[in-house]
């Protein structure tokens, strides 16, 4: 079989293939068409920390609230700051030290068993007597303590008397119980007003 010889490229050709050329070239020589667009990187998200949980108990909280709402203030922490029950007139004299005292029980030196027995002894002889205003001394008192809601306190007697007043046999004698105008001495005596007595 005989070779094919390899015919030479016409003219037309010659120039049809150096156009082919000059476009390839042209492509790979221009930038690229697609470009990273301009954008800021983007950030990872961050993880959001682990709260740190504390140790606890179910009803602790619960627990703290009670014992908060045990703890009323002492008549000692506010002796005038409650509504009087006697004739607000009156009262506001007594508050000045303007009523006339009736009789006096002085408790210094006894023990709050001893005072507690002598103050129950003193408002019913004074209410059989017809008295109604009674000055009770107490003192301030040195001696520190804790009384029944863990508040520290000073003076047994100075704190008992108002307690003694109010719940103890003789409260149903008793009308108004308030801390004792300066001149008569102040934190360390009540002012003890009485119900008027009855008629038999």
């Amino acid at each position: 079989m005989p070779r094919k010889t390899r015919r030479s490229l016409t003219d037309d050709e010659k120039d049809l293939w150096k156009k082919v050329v000059e476009q390839v070239e042209s492509i790979e020589s221009a930038p690229p068409l697609i470009t990273q667009p301009n954008s800021k990187p983007i950030k990872k998200k961050q993880t959001p920390p682990v709260p740190d949980i504390q140790p606890f108990k179910i009803g602790a909280k619960a627990q703290a609230k009670a014992t908060t709402r045990a703890k009323p203030p002492s008549f000692v922490d506010r002796p005038n700051q409650t509504s009087p029950n006697m004739d607000r007139r009156n009262f506001q004299r007594l508050l000045k030290g303007q009523l006339e005292i009736d009789a006096t029980l002085d408790l210094h030196g006894l023990t709050a068993d001893q005072a507690r027995m002598q103050l129950q002894m003193f408002v019913q002889n004074a209410n059989r007597m017809g008295n109604r205003l009674i000055l009770v001394i107490t003192g301030k008192g040195n001696k520190q303590f804790v009384d029944e809601f863990n508040r520290p306190r000073s003076g047994v007697l100075r704190t008992g008397v108002p307690e003694w007043l109010k719940t103890g046999p003789v409260s149903h004698l008793v009308l108004q119980v308030t801390q004792a105008h300066g001149k008569h001495g102040g934190g360390g005596a009540y002012y003890v007003y009485l119900r008027r007595q009855r008629a038999r």
